[in-house]
């Protein structure tokens, strides 16, 4: 098992399982090191499952499309084909009077395990937060004296603390996203189209070959940037915010990253150069106080009542979170007043000081760091917080 299944089978060991299904894209990824086609396509749980046992010394199983599962990797694991739509046939079957197989669906397969290692009275974990109730249902019907757990939060703990692999490609994404931020902070200005930098950015990631622009990701100013939104037409004037919120994500191995950055045009509102310099000031007494041991809710008041001493209507449920693969940006732990724990070494984390402003203006100021063993690792610092047209609010 590599690392990160490890982690899982530790899990399992614990909640008292006999055995985890494992049913979505990034988990299947998680667990197995590697991404099944259709299933990462049609985000389906029947497409494919990676079955862990209680037992370690039996190989991880992997159920998947006869048509997929030769390409699947032998070393470390037991591979069982359904059979499609695909009809695929061997050679030797061609030449054969009849070429009619038996056709076994997913659920014959997942049978075919239970009964093989006697657990059809155990306890198995699934992902209720992935399951569709239709495929949960004819789970419940195949396996009636099966008890099933919900293991979907024990892949959002073990995917906390990153992996030395993990931390290696997520860094490899986020200097990716950070780069091309850098690259085009040099064409804000006023008179351009919030659209023009959306597609400055995404041409500069997508020149990578290894990472692509998130979905999420825009360039958005003024009224714009103080709401949730993609980027548009809309041309930068001399009184917006322009804000980038956004990154980048790893394909099919799912990692994704998350930051941000506002910049001032040059005759905005006094009141907003007040405002960044005030979410600035947070962010920055944020960043020199990660360490591991410091709790998430200190973490959160400091930079939450910094703000708020000068800016009494500031609210946040959050600032910041931690990340990983998705689909999902944000994933617990957050930082917030209701997250209970500390920082640990191995963590990433998107550390963010936002303010928006209905129908106005908006701000994010964002940064990933790593936590590490004294303190942490700014992963973000290419892109400048401060244009050298800003210089005058300096």
């Amino acid at each position: 098992m590599n690392a990160r299944a490890e982690k899982i089978h530790r899990g399992l060991t614990d909640l008292g399982l006999d055995a985890i299904f494992v049913f979505s894209p990034e988990n299947f990824a998680y667990v197995t090191g590697f991404s099944s086609h259709q299933h990462t396509v049609s985000r389906q749980p029947h497409f494919a499952c990676a079955a862990m046992m209680k037992d370690s010394e039996v190989p991880i199983t992997l159920i998947g499309m006869d048509f997929e599962s030769p390409s699947y990797p032998s070393e470390g694991f037991r591979s069982l084909p359904f059979s499609t739509w695909v009809g695929n046939r061997t050679l030797e079957q061609l030449y054969e009077k009849s070429l009619e197989r038996p056709f076994l669906t997913m659920f014959d397969r997942l049978e075919e395990i239970v009964n093989e290692m006697g657990i059809y009275t155990g306890a198995i974990g699934i992902e209720l937060d992935f399951v569709n109730v239709e495929f949960f249902g004819k789970l419940k019907t195949l396996f009636p004296d099966v008890k099933f757990v919900n293991v979907s939060p024990l892949f959002l703990e073990a995917r906390i603390i990153k992996t030395d692999d993990e931390i290696v490609f997520m860094k490899e994404l986020i200097r990716i996203s950070d780069e091309a931020l850098a690259y085009t902070s040099q064409f804000v200005k006023e008179g351009v189209s919030e659209k023009f930098l959306f597609d400055t950015y995404c041409e500069h990631v997508i020149q990578s070959h290894v990472a692509f622009p998130s979905g999420w990701s825009s360039f958005t100013a003024g009224e714009q940037a103080g709401k949730l939104g993609r980027s548009n037409d809309r041309i930068i004037t001399s009184k917006d915010v322009v804000k980038f919120d956004g990154g980048v994500h790893g394909d099919t191995r799912f990692y994704t990253t998350d930051f941000s950055r506002s910049w001032l045009m040059g005759n905005v509102d006094p009141l907003l150069v007040r405002l960044k310099h005030r979410l600035m000031e947070a962010h920055e007494l944020m960043l020199q106080a990660a360490r591991p041991g410091l709790s998430f809710k200190d973490w959160f008041d400091l930079g939450f009542q910094y703000v708020k001493q000068e800016f009494p209507f500031y609210t946040r449920g959050h600032l910041g979170h931690s990340i990983s693969m998705g689909p999902q940006t944000a994933e617990a732990p957050y930082i917030s007043p209701n997250q209970d724990g500390v920082l640990q070494p191995g963590m990433i984390l998107s550390v963010e000081n936002p303010m928006y402003i209905t129908g106005y203006n908006g701000f994010n100021i964002e940064d990933m760091i790593l936590i590490t063993e004294d303190g942490m690792e700014l992963l973000t610092p290419l892109t400048p917080h401060w244009l050298d047209s800003e210089a005058k609010y300096r």
